[in-house]
């Protein structure tokens, strides 16, 4: 069973772990990916407008990874299945492909949950119009702090 993280602390800090461990499992598998060199950014906490009690909810944006990396469809196909299986037991099971762009070789999968969270993998294969690249990017909902949680 898939814990629903309530607390803000401890959603950023699952997803967190989430997203790195599917940027190691990738690496493993896909041959491109085996020594990249991953840029990692810790993101932003915003901390939204005051609730009716005066409490305010924070949520996180720009937690991502990338690479700059030539990819095959081949690969971007694998990703993908590794995607839906790796997400579909965690809080952010619900898996879907954007394949709107695809046959100009950008590819984009989402996972997500009903609280909001997200996490995006977009990949750029070479061609006229990309830098051959993939990122992974993470945004944790609005919650309460645990601190601000236990007052009440």
């Amino acid at each position: 069973m898939v814990k629903d993280f309530e607390i803000f602390e401890e959603a950023c800090s699952y997803l967190s772990q989430v997203i790195q461990e599917f940027k190691e499992t990738i690496s493993a598998k896909i041959a491109a990916l085996e020594n990249a060199d991953w840029f990692y950014d810790k993101g932003r906490t915003r901390t939204c407008r005051p609730d009716e009690n005066g409490m305010k909810k924070r949520c996180k944006a720009g937690v991502s990874y990338s690479v700059k990396v030539e990819l095959r469809a081949e690969d971007a196909e694998s990703i993908w299945q590794e995607f839906h299986t790796f997400f579909k037991d965690t809080a952010i099971g619900d898996t879907q492909r954007v394949s709107a762009n695809e046959e100009i070789g950008r590819y984009a999968f989402i996972a997500e949950n009903v609280k909001g969270d997200r996490i995006d993998c977009s990949i750029y294969l070479p061609g006229e119009w990309n830098i051959p690249q993939i990122s992974l990017l993470l945004f944790v909902a609005p919650r309460y702090r645990g601190e601000d949680i236990s007052v009440y």
